[in-house]
Formats: structure tokens, sequence, C-alpha cells
């Protein structure tokens, strides 16, 4: 079928588009392409969606990572619920370093909470976490202080926080 607005067949313009996509690439989307098994696309429409499909989950993260810079303490949240909530939301984005969730974190505590929450701020800004074993200790370590400055036991739900919620297995301590 000859098409009015230029000189080219349909099977041409399929063959200038494949020809034209590579070369609008770069960086890791060059090496993907340059990579591609001869001979494994056979149109333009498979192109864009094995491109698609390769690059979409690279573009989720960089689009969803600051969602969890979002996660903020509230002025009356203790630490325990703050951990508990910053974790769930980390677990509904797509995989993030580990240096961006303790920034994130880190940025989310509220200076203007209880002590614990202070003082975990000032540390993880003066030492910053290395590992995840290593901030999991040190959050810790601030809501049993925490706990013991509330009267309540160690790995428990606040009762006066708990009354009339159900609990969850994530507010538990492992």
């Amino acid at each position: 079928m000859h098409n009015k607005r230029n000189d080219l067949e349909d099977d041409e313009i399929e063959s200038v588009l494949l020809k034209k996509f590579g070369e609008t690439l770069s960086k890791g989307a060059i090496i993907w392409y340059h990579n591609l098994p001869p001979n494994s696309i056979d149109s333009f429409a498979m192109l864009v969606d094995s491109f698609v499909k390769a690059h979409a989950g690279a573009i989720k993260v960089a689009t969803r990572k600051p969602d969890l810079f979002k996660v903020r303490q509230k002025d009356n949240e203790i630490l325990r619920e703050f951990v508990s909530r910053f974790h769930i939301e980390r677990m509904d984005l797509p995989p993030i370093t580990n240096d961006w969730a303790f920034q994130a974190f880190t940025q989310g505590l509220n200076e203007r909470g209880s002590v614990s929450s202070h003082q975990l701020k000032q540390n993880l800004i003066e030492y910053p976490a290395v590992t995840w074993a290593d901030m999991d200790n040190r959050y810790q370590s601030k809501i049993r202080v925490e706990d013991d400055q509330l009267g309540a036991p160690s790995g428990s739900i606040y009762p006066n926080r708990s009354e009339g919620r159900i609990q969850r297995d994530s507010d538990r301590e492992p």
C-alpha cells in the first residue's frame, strides 16, 4: 500500500523505524540494543515491546524512589510505629539501594518527636549506617529505650496505642 504523505511503502517505513530507533538510544539502552540476538526482532512493535519490558523496571524505580523520601515520622508517632510504617512503604516500592533507604529513613525521622527518635537521627547523621543489620540494631536499641520510658514490656505493642486496633504481624518484632 502506498502512503500519500511520503514515497515509502509500509514495509519501508517499518525498516526506517527499526533503523532509526537504535540511533536514538544512549547509555544502558544502547548496550541492550546491541546485545539483542540477531534476527530476534521482526517488527517495530516487537522492538518497542521488548524495550519496554527491558527498561520499565528501571524507569519505575527512578520515578518511585522519591516516594520513600516522603515517608515522615508524624509528631505523635512513636519510633516503633514509624519503623513499621517505613518498612511497609519500602516493601511496596521496587528495590532500591541500601544507601538510598538509609538516607530516606534518616530524613524521615522527626527530631521534634520522641527523645529516642531525635537521638537516633543525630546518631545516623553523625555515623551513617553501612548495613541493614547495623541500622536495625540502632533503631531496635532506641525502641527498647522508648518501651522502657512508656512502661511497656520489651517487644510488646503499647496497650494505650493498640486498643481498638487489630494487631498485625508487621507490628511485632521478629
